[in-house]
């Protein structure tokens, strides 16, 4: 038995070597840094970490046949053909990581094991023949170094005094690179596949090793974007106007009428209306972000660890623009001040208020103080973002117009099979209540002859469902349907014409929209967003939506979802599961690389 436990961690130390030896090279290869020595020493070091929880995963299999199976060679065979399998594994990550930028995932596997994967990927003959070859090689040496085990010589406690000295290092680097922004460790880390070393932000910062405000503040250079991709123009003799951003979080299409929102109803008829808008995520913070830049939420992370500003937020701290924020939940968390508005750092966070609606009616007084203040000497864009129609919480007389009504969301009751109607009009009362106080903003607004200067949009954030698929999806973040990514659109502007407008426009389509009709600048959407002018009517089709962990793209009548758990699921827009065989994996795969655009080559 000794022996046998002998063999084992022989076994665990050349598996161990032999993925080290290939996490070097891979990384070296794919993250794009310069090296230099401290760089070195963190992906040596990273390598032999990574390499060396990796490698429990064949030790583990194998460990019970030390027990069971009385030939040693049957354990060392089988121990072989594991870690030769997880090295051929991540020699293809390396090259998925080069062709996409990110790494092996459901959506990957799917086009390489889908029913077109023959037309996404022309291998020549001569190319699977080496490939086969190469595996083989890699499986014959692990065979052989494997069956050669016991004749290494090594005094035991040296190699695993490396390891854990190298995980203390490789980590420690990370924390502190990570802490301070630094773009090389980033980019390296980034290159290492599955590999999550620690972060200790917080606890650098306690020590005094890092002043994370400062390094908050600080303008970095983009690091990994690409963004503007080219240097930005602008036409500095326009009169650029005010600018009110009213958003009701969570707003169901079906809550925007003339009986649940009298109010913005009676507006609407000076507006542009359009019915067919879809948000960028059914989420908060990812559906924002994409307001303020045209882009996907899957960049937040880039933008919030490198300080990159947003060129909308850059625009109008260059245009003098005097910026407000009024808003019934924090902009802290997630961190919209730090991100989308860094360029204004006195802009307020938080609104006072016991209850949510206490909250909403301070953020209403709040603005109405500010336009009867205001000399209106230079624009102002002024953000409202109300948060009833998300939380619920109100006083009990306020419940009365729909019913029945529950007084408050008792979650544990929600199924798909229990009626929506009590549910959906504690909801509706919710709106209901909103309405009245951006009703008040609206009168004011056309009161101080603000109409006159002003654009002034009126939208949610994202969409909210009520089991509206019948697949017992309550409230959102649960899907990528029509149900919790549409949402209610109004775009007001001195020259616009009142209409309805029925082609599908997005969140993506507002900051374009903004600084190119607006704002002045010359540049091309493409040079900093994905969107398109609203009044542009051409198909949004494979429309990007969610995350970095969980996106989706939605197309007519399709939607195709990577999941946190990389798992890839098709289906219609009513959430039915599609046959593998009805997807389009030639433009699935066109898309999936479009999605690092604006990262550097």
């Amino acid at each position: 038995m000794k022996e046998k436990l002998q063999n084992a961690i022989a076994n665990y130390l050349i598996a161990t070597c032999l993925l080290c030896i290939i996490f070097v090279f891979t990384t070296i290869a794919n993250c794009g840094v310069k090296l230099s020595f401290p760089i070195l020493i963190y992906i040596i070091s990273s390598a032999v970490c990574h390499a060396a929880i990796l490698s429990l995963l064949p030790s583990i299999l194998t460990l019970p046949s030390i027990f069971v199976v009385k030939n040693q060679i049957v354990t060392n065979m089988f121990f072989a053909i594991i870690t030769a399998l997880i090295q051929i594994i991540l020699i293809v990550d390396y090259f998925v990581f080069a062709f996409y930028r990110f790494h092996i995932n459901g959506f990957v596997l799917s086009l390489l094991t889908g029913p077109a994967a023959g037309q996404i990927f022309v291998f020549d003959t001569y190319l699977i023949f080496k490939c086969v070859i190469v595996a083989a090689g890699i499986i014959a040496l692990n065979i052989f170094l494997i069956m050669r085990a016991n004749q290494l010589n090594f005094k035991k406690r040296i190699p695993f005094i490396t390891i854990v000295v190298t995980i203390v290092v490789a980590n420690c680097m990370h924390a502190y690179g990570a802490a301070t922004l630094n773009q090389t460790i980033i980019k390296t880390t980034e290159a290492i596949p599955y590999y999550y070393p620690v972060r200790a932000n917080s606890l650098l910062n306690k020590l005094g090793l890092v002043d994370l405000h400062k390094v908050q503040t600080e303008k970095v250079n983009s690091g990994l974007l690409n963004y503007p991709k080219n240097e930005l123009i602008y036409d500095d003799s326009i009169t650029p106007p005010n600018i009110i951003l009213i958003m009701i979080d969570a707003w169901n299409r079906r809550a925007f009428n003339a009986d649940n929102t009298p109010n913005i109803k009676k507006f609407s008829e000076k507006c542009v209306n359009y019915t067919n808008h879809v948000s960028s995520s059914n989420g908060t913070q990812g559906s924002v972000f994409t307001i303020f830049t045209s882009l996907s939420s899957y960049y937040w992370q880039d933008f919030e660890m490198n300080n990159i500003s947003p060129i909308f937020s850059d625009r109008l701290k260059n245009l003098g623009y005097d910026v407000k924020t009024f808003t019934g939940a924090t902009l802290r968390s997630p961190a919209f001040n730090r991100v989308l508005l860094n360029n204004f750092p006195d802009i307020n966070t938080d609104t006072e208020g016991k209850t949510v609606y206490d909250r909403d009616c301070n953020l209403t007084k709040g603005f109405l103080s500010y336009i009867d203040t205001t000399q209106n000497k230079k624009p102002f864009f002024a953000w409202l973002f109300y948060d009833l129609a998300h939380s619920y919480e109100m006083p009990k007389d306020k419940l009365r117009k729909y019913q029945p009504s529950w007084v408050f969301a008792d979650y544990s009751l929600l199924s798909d099979k229990m009626d929506p109607e009590p549910y959906f009009n504690l909801y509706r009362n919710a709106v209901y209540q909103a309405d009245s106080l951006v009703g008040m903003v609206l009168q004011t607004i056309e009161d101080k002859g603000f109409l006159e200067n002003s654009i002034i949009i009126i939208c949610g954030d994202h969409g909210q469902e009520f089991n509206d698929n019948g697949k017992g999806f309550w409230g959102h973040n649960g899907n990528f349907s029509d149900i919790q990514i549409g949402t209610n659109f109004l775009w007001y502007s001195p020259d616009c014409q009142p209409e309805n407008i029925a082609y599908r426009t997005s969140h993506y389509d507002i900051c374009p929209t903004l600084l190119k009709q607006y704002l002045g600048l010359k540049n091309g959407i493409e040079d900093f967003g994905s969107g398109n002018l609203l009044t542009d009517s051409t198909l949004r089709d494979w429309l990007l939506v969610g995350s970095r962990d969980n996106f989706a793209f939605v197309c007519k009548n399709r939607i195709y979802e990577k999941r946190p758990s990389g798992y890839f699921f098709a289906t219609d827009s009513h959430l039915n599961e599609l046959p593998h065989d009805s997807i389009d994996y030639n433009t699935l795969n066109l898309k999936i690389k479009e999605i690092g655009g604006f990262y550097r080559e």
